[in-house]
């Protein structure tokens, strides 16, 4: 199902929580995926959904037969769960441009540079964007 497809089936929930911090200003959001209740995934509720979804397509595998809801166990997956879309996330934004200072703040981090460390990988087609930045410096320059 692709994704807008699942928006009209199941439009998003719209609610308004603290951002940033406990006591931080409310912002209204739109959930695109929510409980059977339409109330905020919690992350381990998520992942437990996830695992499921993994094994389905073949990512990962089952240790026991037992079903999904009565004791079913998967293999070892921390590279996928929910803390790597925070990840993908991260990337994504520098890919489009994000800097790394507005980064930091989204993600919580007090330093820009444990951000680049441990959430930026390598930047998709990086040096030729850098190619084509400093080239349309100097013709704008001349």
């Amino acid at each position: 199902m692709r994704l807008a497809d699942h928006m009209r089936k199941h439009p998003p929930v719209e609610v308004t929580l603290p951002w940033m911090t406990k006591d931080g200003e409310p912002i209204t959001v739109r959930l695109v995926f929510t409980t059977r209740e339409r109330k905020p995934l919690n992350k381990n509720y998520f992942n437990y959904l996830w695992k499921d979804a993994l094994e389905a397509i073949g990512e990962i595998e089952a240790l026991n037969d037992n079903p999904v809801g009565k004791g079913r166990k998967w293999e070892e997956c921390h590279d996928k769960m929910m803390h790597a879309l925070r990840h993908l996330f991260a990337s994504e934004a520098i890919n489009e441009g994000v800097d790394v200072y507005t980064l930091a703040d989204l993600l919580g981090h007090e330093d820009p540079a444990f951000t680049l460390r441990r959430y930026v990988h390598r930047v998709t087609g990086a040096v030729e964007k850098a190619r084509k930045a400093i080239g349309r410096r100097y013709r704008s320059a001349a």
